[in-house]
């Protein structure tokens, strides 16, 4: 059974970059098109910091630029820094004005110094509850308007495109993944807004919904993509054994804590002068590499003054659900897969390679994050850069839709493997990300990767829609690791561990280059 439905604005995800997409296309009709029901399994709301933004006298726009510059590693689009921190301040009267209560006290917002920030410049919500309530807020705005239709437990699979123009978007109804159970949305214009792909890695803080879909759509219709070597890791994920890793946010080191040995030995400060607080690349890597010397690691908040319930709600709730104690115990940590700068080739505007294919959020890149993201500038970038699109869709009269092309292509002939067998090689494939192409990589590590993909392929002739979508992902990623042969912000290669003057510029590639090499590749091995 298929059904077929028409619009000229889809949005896929429901996020903050699909929402506010979604509600700044005001009047134009829109359809909102999510996995789950609305909000749920977002990155956006288990997002524990806040949004960066120059609020106070002694910070400046200007300054937020050029921290954001130097976290970067060289790598990061002017332009596209310069237009996130000065369209900050609109972001957050736009948010006041819709209801959301940033966190206040007498002398106005009470503001987090996070990682590299020269200043608190970090507005909050609950503590460490503002994703959870930005989403919140914007759902209830968006069911208030007049011209988003939200069609929710639909699986998107495929993009429709040909002579490099976006027809639309086919999908699966979630809940029922037979063969004859498909959902087509013809548009001229379609957003992906479906996060990042943080679950691809056996260790992470995302949702495991969350694992590239995107980037694996756009390869397939052959749009550009750029800098996908540089995953984020995040150094203080709460290491109890839990899939995902629960997060422990960054302004808990902001307000003191320490990172600890066994022995209680501050060991960052051995990697960076600024210890706790140095970029998340390189507290990452103290981390990793001192638990392969065999050292446990933790962070350390027995000598807090303040009240950690109150301010950490989320992470106090995740503790107290592991029978951690702040006060009175160490809290175990380590590394995991948080945040992606690369993704979808973007330009200022949001538009990819594609004619009328548009990305937003985690899944695009706009070069604002360089090599290595700057803590709480990623809600800041969603928001400027989702309405960015909107208007400029607004500012362009209607498209027609065009007549829609074979469907019947892009519908499976075949039935997938049981789920049961999928799981097994999700959570391999997984493993090997985390092993071969994580916090510290090499030649040797990514050619075993590849190893690992191909015997995954060999072993599921019928792979679900899922696992190829994350197989790609992951063959993107270690082609693009193995090309850059230095090391920068986030992408750090043992055997080339300087960075290199001659590599400043941004890797462009697409599903053509990752198949030419791969091909390349088996005719030496013959």
């Amino acid at each position: 059974m298929e059904s077929i439905y028409k619009s000229d604005v889809v949005i896929v995800g429901s996020g903050i970059s699909g929402l506010m997409t979604a509600v700044s296309l005001y009047p134009r009709k829109v359809t909102l098109v999510t996995k789950r029901k609305l909000g749920e399994m977002s990155s956006s709301a288990w997002a524990q910091g806040g949004i960066a933004a120059s609020v106070t006298k002694e910070d400046s726009p200007q300054k937020h630029f050029d921290d954001t510059l130097r976290a970067s590693s060289g790598l990061s689009n002017k332009i596209a820094v310069k237009t996130i921190t000065e369209d900050a301040l609109d972001v957050v009267k736009f948010l006041e004005k819709i209801g959301v209560n940033f966190d206040k006290d007498s002398n106005g917002f009470c503001l987090s110094k996070e990682a590299a920030h020269s200043y608190r410049r970090v507005l909050k919500i609950n503590g460490d509850q503002s994703g959870k309530f930005l989403v919140s807020h914007l759902i209830d705005y968006a069911r208030q308007q007049g011209h988003i239709t939200f069609v929710e437990d639909i699986s998107i699979d495929h993009i429709i495109q040909k002579d490099n123009q976006c027809h639309g978007i086919m999908g699966h109804i979630h809940k029922n993944e037979a063969v004859d159970n498909f959902v087509f949305f013809q548009s001229p214009n379609v957003i992906l807004a479906t996060g990042g792909l943080g679950s691809i890695y056996a260790h992470t803080t995302n949702p495991r919904d969350v694992y590239g879909e995107a980037i694996a759509m756009a390869a397939k219709a052959n749009a550009k993509l750029v800098d996908l070597e540089f995953v984020q890791f995040h150094p203080t994920a709460l290491d109890v054994g839990l899939d995902p890793a629960p997060l422990l946010t960054e302004a808990i080191r902001g307000e003191g804590a320490f990172i600890v040995d066994e022995k209680n030995n501050r060991f960052v400060f051995k990697d960076d002068p600024l210890g706790e607080m140095a970029p998340r690349d390189i507290v990452s890597r103290s981390i990793h590499k001192h638990k392969l010397k065999g050292h446990s690691t933790f962070l350390d908040c027995r000598h807090f003054k303040i009240n950690f319930e109150q301010m950490f709600p989320t992470a106090s709730q995740y503790l107290n659900q592991s029978s951690i104690i702040p006060s009175k115990d160490l809290i175990p940590i380590i590394p995991a897969a948080h945040y992606h700068m690369g993704g979808i080739q973007v330009d200022i505007n949001g538009r990819t390679s594609v004619e009328g294919l548009w990305a937003c959020g985690e899944c695009s890149s706009t070069g604002a994050h360089g090599a290595n993201r700057l803590a709480s500038n990623s809600l800041l970038e969603a928001f400027v850069f989702s309405k960015r699109i909107a208007d400029t869709i607004n500012s362009e009269p209607p498209k027609k839709s065009h007549n829609l092309i074979n469907i019947a292509n892009y519908i499976p002939k075949e039935k997938t493997i049981s789920k049961i067998r999928a799981k097994k090689y999700i959570w391999q494939l997984r493993s090997a990300m985390n092993k071969f192409v994580g916090v510290d990589r090499n030649k040797s590590s990514l050619d075993q990767a590849f190893v690992e993909f191909l015997r995954i392929e060999r072993e599921t002739s019928r792979m679900s829609a899922k696992l190829k979508d994350m197989l790609l992902v992951s063959k993107l990623i270690t082609f693009a690791a193995l090309q850059r042969k230095e090391s920068r912000g986030t992408h750090f290669r043992s055997d080339y561990p300087f960075q290199n003057k001659e590599l400043l510029n941004r890797k462009v590639l697409n599903q053509k280059d990752l198949f030419d090499y791969l091909n390349n590749k088996f005719k030496e091995a013959m």
